[in-house]
């Protein structure tokens, strides 16, 4: 691998730092400073310089076109929510929600936990939590595979409500789209891209003065972990394998304006309540999803089914939308 100049010039600066520590007149303050300022700085951009070869790891494979099928998993209300808002002139789009209420609680650390004994760099263990926004699909290889994956029974109780929503099928953009990778084996190959970048730190973060060690690990994981926002929700356990999810993620960090993250209260009833967060993107607006040859699935545990598919048929009129076929699931299956 080509090293980069700002991977040599990192080098340089960390070089610089562990001199800091040899001069007298230098105190702890200044070398923690100038870790925080300038080093933790260097990292980034060292980082940002490897994102081409990770990135390429999770780009779609090359199709016919520049759209895929994608499938979405959600609720009725979801659907509905949306349909009427067009309806009545206004703009909606699937919502991306954050990660921290999603069913798997490694979402986001599953590199910070795997990372083998060998690359000797347990202080990249210690990551700040931190959130994203995230839209999942399924993108399934062909038109047999897309009627598997838009009616099936794990999905259905995984992401479907327990088979009371319902799923979408629709063309998104294949260069927006980043495919999740499964297992530890796949968290290595990825540090293998980074350990330019974990070479040069090394020295810091092995620095032998107790005094100045466990925080300047915090700055360098810091650094290391909010570069890698971008690709930190695409890694998961080999036990979700099965799913052959992809994604759109957008770090919170690149959400620059707040009032673009907006709020809704989940819960009631059996379930506690608790505020969910959301953005949204214009590549996700309704009107470009639900189109001529997308389909709506209801799932196998919909109350009153064939009443369900006329209200739905009829809203989608309303907003003005005729291109997506409504059909009911045809898995039978009963809710625990």
């Amino acid at each position: 691998m080509e090293i980069s100049e700002n991977i040599v010039r990192l080098k340089k600066f960390v070089e610089t730092a562990l001199a800091l520590t040899k001069v007298k007149e230098a105190t702890d303050e200044e070398f923690l400073r100038y870790v925080d300022s300038v080093v933790e700085d260097r990292v980034k951009k060292a980082v940002k310089d490897l994102y081409p070869e990770i990135d390429k790891r999770h780009q779609l494979e090359p199709g016919s076109g520049d759209r895929v099928t994608a499938i979405h998993y959600t609720g009725i209300d979801v659907l509905v929510s949306m349909l009427e808002k067009v309806a009545a002139g206004n703009k909606d789009s699937l919502r991306m929600y954050d990660s921290v209420h999603l069913n798997d609680p490694a979402e986001g650390n599953y590199i910070a936990t795997n990372i083998p004994k060998e690359y000797d760099c347990e202080w990249l263990e210690k990551k700040d939590t931190s959130h994203a926004y995230i839209a999942s699909f399924v993108t399934p290889d062909c038109r047999e595979e897309e009627e598997k994956a838009s009616d099936n029974l794990v999905f259905w109780r995984t992401y479907g409500e327990e088979g009371q929503g319902c799923s979408l099928s629709f063309p998104l953009s294949r260069n927006r789209l980043r495919k999740v990778l499964y297992g530890s084996d796949e968290v290595r190959y990825t540090l293998e891209i980074l350990k330019p970048v974990l070479n040069a730190v090394k020295p810091l973060a092995d620095i032998p003065e107790p005094s100045l060690r466990e925080e300047t690990r915090k700055t360098l994981a810091r650094a290391v972990w909010n570069s890698m926002e971008r690709f930190n929700y695409l890694y998961k356990s080999r036990a979700y394998g099965y799913e052959k999810e992809c994604r759109l993620v957008r770090p919170r960090a690149d959400i620059e304006n707040e009032k673009n993250i907006r709020f809704e209260m989940r819960g009631g009833g059996n379930s506690p309540p608790h505020i969910r967060h959301y953005c949204e993107d214009k590549c996700l607006l309704t009107e470009k999803l639900l189109v001529s040859g997308s389909r709506i699935t209801l799932g196998p545990c919909v109350s009153y089914p064939d009443d369900t598919l006329r209200c739905l048929e009829t809203i989608l009129r309303k907003a003005g939308l005729d291109g997506p076929a409504v059909r009911t699931s045809g898995i039978d299956y009963r809710k625990p």
